[in-house]
């Protein structure tokens, strides 16, 4: 039976794992401590009882399991376990007492994982992973039962045939002319499997003829023509917090159209000494291409740090994955520098692939030189980083109205800030002298989907007139880091996009609402079913019903007016949403008769390449991000998945009423009917700056704290401008 999991790691204590498991909701006593803690924490801060609110944060923990990695030298073991007996396993330990040992996991009673894309289908207990990562756990299995594999695809072929413009010239050729198109490469990084701590070594980066074996990247096309026959680049190389650059992180790399495979930078880097001498560090090099202040893509390798005097041979285990044979992060390569880059870019990555730790590592990329160090930072969740993140919507969840909503999102905005390097806070400071009047735009790309960077608090606000979180102070927006993009070759329409898009021009809009009857057991939104017949007096295209067959002609494009086939640009969608915790991707919008509709359908919609529409989810908790079979998911996730070029979304439960005004508002600016002055089609207004504006509004102005201003996040580019086409 494939079910949800809790991920955890064997050196975690027992402690430790009733605390992550209390802030999930799941004990099998309230009464008792990490969950007594956690409930009365909520409960005092809430003003509400015990009981109700244990009831209320409660989850079944049958419903769940626990994948539980375990480093074992240079392998990892994976174990899946009920929920309910690590509940009781660590409930008679000694808090202090290693999860290892609580569960007596030796490494015999490992199991080898189920890989979900390894073309078979397994049907036995084990963690299941995808690209490395798990995703779940497979319980309560009677019996092995394998399927016939699949027949997959014919190997790729990653030999460039005829000449290879990337291998240098022999001894004796005659000089060629440097070709006038560009020319297809692979991400190269070379670097040792292994090395003992305390000893330099080298880490050379370019580009190569062919996939390396242990380098993940997607080929790439350098752009190269008659007038372009040189690429100047920046690369940016970061490894977890056991690894340090000796002369820096940063290089220029000068790229010509005559010799690709000679241009490279070097690097020199150490490792420090593991810990445990029993675990060496592991940790991905991860490389970053950067063209203007754009980042074009990532690639990265695997690499152990050993024990000093152990040397530079890996430790191979007779159980369990080898490090180096887990398959690696990268994103698609695109070099296309960014018109409307972003002033800053925060990039956060997860170079140690342990989705059971907090630990992720970010830098700062900026078009504007900047004096504050860029990186790469450290960073540390405390918890997973589903289980931070949804402590933290949860926290805004059970404050609902009450009068001390305003100090929680506030503690919480200074409890993500505190996630976050000093450096970045001084960055955005130094960029707002940079870029004044204009304000800072910031696009976050993150390896993880969950936690609400925007709410992050600024003690020291680049706007004093605005509240201080980050969303109300710069422009900001949000995108994916693809951790699921295929080593060799390059997608021929990559989903998401490599980046954001910055411009939109827009002919239709497709608007959707529920008009819920009784039947359905939802209480009607007058004011949903008035924005959206504003909407569509105001702006050509299609209205649709929530109902399946209007989703299902909204993600086909085979939409229909009353003249013929309609194609949309922009989609506003109002209806009811919720998002249950206890599913792997839980948010869900409601049809018309209360039927669920989840996200992972709008991941089959077919848009993408030359049109990517911008969608706007005005419903409850449908901004919510999410994680299924190992990638982005829930709304903003699979939307961006099928091809959508921005998706916006509520965190929480939102006022009907402000819920209508703010899109009514948003549509106005950012897509208006036409220029005052010529009377041709405007330019709108940036999303980012448009939402940075709303968000501005929290306050009231009364000074009583309206939260649904603060509920949307935006994944998308922060400088995306509509114009409506003619």
């Amino acid at each position: 039976m494939l079910m949800p999991a809790i991920d955890l790691d064997a050196d975690m204590t027992a402690g430790a794992v009733l605390e992550r498991l209390a802030l999930n909701g799941y004990w099998l006593d309230a009464a008792q401590g990490a969950a007594r803690a956690r409930i009365q924490a909520v409960a005092s801060r809430m003003g509400r009882p015990f009981d109700e609110v244990a009831n209320r944060l409660a989850r079944n923990a049958d419903d769940c399991g626990a994948a539980i990695r375990r480093q074992w030298g240079t392998h990892v073991l994976w174990y899946a376990r009920e929920l309910r007996d690590v509940l009781a396993a660590c409930s008679h330990a000694p808090p202090a007492l290693p999860l290892l040992d609580a569960l007596q996991l030796h490494e015999p009673d490992s199991q080898k994982p189920i890989d979900m894309g390894a073309g078979a289908v397994v049907m036995r207990n084990g963690v299941t992973l995808l690209h490395g990562e798990p995703v779940g756990v497979s319980l309560r299995v009677p019996a092995d039962a394998l399927l016939p594999p699949a027949r997959g695809p014919a190997p790729i072929d990653l030999v460039l045939r005829g000449s290879d413009p990337l291998s240098p010239p022999s001894a004796g050729a005659t000089p060629q002319a440097p070709p006038a198109g560009p020319i297809k490469a692979w991400p190269r990084i070379e670097a040792p499997e292994a090395k003992a701590a305390g000893e330099v070594f080298e880490v050379i980066v370019g580009f190569g003829a062919q996939a390396q074996a242990q380098v993940s990247g997607a080929a790439i096309a350098l752009p190269f023509s008659a007038d372009v026959q040189a690429l100047d680049l920046q690369v940016e190389l970061s490894a977890g917090h056991g690894v340090q650059a000796t002369e820096g992180w940063s290089r220029t790399l000068r790229v010509t159209a005559g010799d690709v495979a000679t241009a490279q930078v070097s690097f020199k880097l150490i490792g420090l000494a593991p810990e445990n001498p029993q675990k060496p560090f592991l940790t991905m090099l991860e490389v970053r291409y950067v063209l203007g202040g754009t980042v074009c893509g990532t690639a990265s390798r695997a690499l152990a740090i050993m024990p000093a005097g152990h040397g530079d041979q890996l430790d191979p285990r007779p159980l369990g994955q080898p490090w180096h044979a887990l398959p690696a992060a990268a994103t698609p390569l695109e070099l296309v520098a960014d018109a409307k880059v972003p002033d800053l870019t925060l990039d956060i990555g997860k170079p140690d692939r342990n989705a059971a730790s907090g630990q992720y590592v970010c830098r700062l990329i900026s078009p504007h030189a900047l004096a504050t160090a860029t990186g790469p930072f450290d960073m540390d969740l405390g918890q997973d980083a589903k289980t931070f993140a949804r402590s933290v919507v949860e926290e805004v969840r059970q404050y609902g109205s009450s009068a001390l909503l305003g100090t929680a999102l506030e503690s919480l905005g200074r409890l993500v800030a505190e996630r976050l390097p000093g450096e970045f806070f001084q960055a955005l400071a130094e960029l707002k002298d940079r870029v004044a009047p204009e304000p800072v735009s910031l696009l976050i790309v993150s390896a993880e989907p969950y936690v609400p960077w925007e709410l992050a608090w600024m003690d020291v606000p680049l706007d004093a007139a605005r509240p201080s979180y980050l969303g109300a102070q710069t422009l900001a927006g949000r995108w994916l880091r693809d951790s699921a993009s295929p080593s060799g070759a390059a997608s021929a329409a990559a989903r998401p996009a490599a980046h954001p898009i910055a411009r939109l021009e827009v002919r239709n809009m497709a608007t959707m609402a529920a008009w819920y009857s009784a039947e359905s057991g939802l209480r009607r939104l007058p004011k949903a079913e008035a924005e959206v017949q504003a909407l569509s007096g105001s702006y050509p295209g299609v209205t649709l019903k929530a109902t399946a067959e209007g989703v299902r002609d909204l993600l086909n494009a085979t939409l229909r007016g009353k003249s013929g086939p309609v194609a949309v640009e922009a989609v506003h969608v109002a209806g009811h949403g919720d998002f249950d915790p206890a599913r792997p991707d839980g948010a869900a919008m409601f049809l018309q008769d209360g039927a669920p509709l989840r996200s992972t359908l709008f991941r089959a919609a077919r848009y993408g390449g030359e049109r990517q529409p911008l969608l706007f989810l005005n419903a409850c908790m449908l901004g919510i991000g999410g994680e299924l079979l190992g990638d982005m998911a829930g709304f903003p996730g699979n939307s961006l998945r099928g091809g959508f070029g921005g998706v916006l979304g509520a965190l929480w439960e939102v006022d009907d009423d402000v819920a209508h005004d703010i899109a009514i508002e948003f549509w106005r600016r950012a897509l208006p009917t036409a220029s005052a002055a010529s009377g041709a089609p405007a330019e709108g207004e940036p999303v980012g700056a448009i939402l940075r504006d709303l968000r501005a509004r929290y306050a009231g102005a009364d000074g009583t704290p309206i939260s649904t201003f603060l509920s949307y996040v935006y994944y998308g580019h922060p400088r995306l401008t509509l114009r409506r086409a003619p």
